[in-house]
């Protein structure tokens, strides 16, 4: 008898707030290693518009613009984006688990967040079986690191999903052509290098991008360079990272077909 089984791959996905460009490729040099011994492969990505945080969260996991979910400003909390990659892999019997910032559980739920009952909060209905979320923009990536690597051991998700702020934080208080702006970037690097093995052992790829950038003075939210173009790094657990993978993405809106790819969406195997 034929019958039809889950063959999902896993990813750990990382979206750095924050990180441009330019200071990837000059400050973080375990995953500039990676590339160099052709074991990870880097491009450049323009975040769409306007260069803010809460509707580019939006944005990456809904593979839509900001005018067209609706989420266009940071102010506009508990609301929910509907038709996302958790969605999809909910929907062929995946699990996520989420390491990230607090406006990522709204958009989930479409609930404003309440750390007394939402900090350590699951979102069954979005196939996310593990959820760890911080509220201060001053937590560090570190813990945010190891929060993430616990959800990974409790419930070996297909998704991995990882938000770390120390570079959008270090930003908006030093600028983005700061010293300590640069020094973010080096120390989220020295972090990963310590976990990124251990979730290639286990067979997960890892995808890292930013929602968007940081100009000198302080902030983001325009057109210019500094704010919009974003790094994107994939680090494969299995396949040659060399040759262009399908669906390698050109623009942020595609970032989502390509993590379903990644995760295997939309196959199945026979036996």
């Amino acid at each position: 008898m034929t019958a039809d089984v889950r063959a999902l791959r896993r990813v750990a996905f990382i979206l750095v707030d924050g990180l441009r460009a330019d200071t990837a490729r000059r400050c973080m040099g375990y995953l500039l290693a990676l590339e160099e011994a052709e074991r990870a492969r880097w491009s450049t990505l323009r975040c769409e518009l306007p260069s803010l945080s809460r509707p580019l969260y939006a944005t990456v996991i809904s593979g839509r613009r900001p005018v067209d979910h609706g989420i266009v400003g940071n102010d506009q909390a508990g609301m929910r984006c509907d038709d996302t990659l958790f969605d999809d892999l909910a929907a062929e019997g995946g699990t996520s688990a989420v390491a990230a910032y607090d406006w990522f559980l709204e958009l989930l739920t479409g609930e404003r967040f309440d750390a007394s009952r939402h900090r350590h909060a699951a979102c069954a209905a979005r196939g996310v079986v593990g959820g760890s979320w911080y509220f201060e923009d001053e937590y560090p990536d570190s813990h945010l690191l190891a929060d993430a690597e616990h959800l990974r051991r409790t419930h070996a998700p297909d998704l991995l999903f990882v938000h770390p702020m120390g570079l959008d934080n270090a930003g908006h208080v030093h600028g983005g052509e700061s010293s300590a702006y640069d020094l973010a970037a080096r120390k989220l690097d020295m972090a990963l290098a310590l976990l990124v093995p251990r979730w290639l052992a286990d067979g997960y790829d890892i995808v890292l991008t930013s929602d968007h950038g940081m100009s000198a003075d302080r902030m983001h939210g325009g057109g210019a360079r500094e704010e919009r173009d974003v790094p994107f790094v994939w680090v494969p657990a299995r396949e040659d990272a060399a040759r262009e993978p399908a669906h390698w993405p050109a623009t942020q809106l595609e970032i989502r077909r390509f993590l379903r790819d990644r995760l295997s969406l939309g196959t199945r195997a026979a036996e």
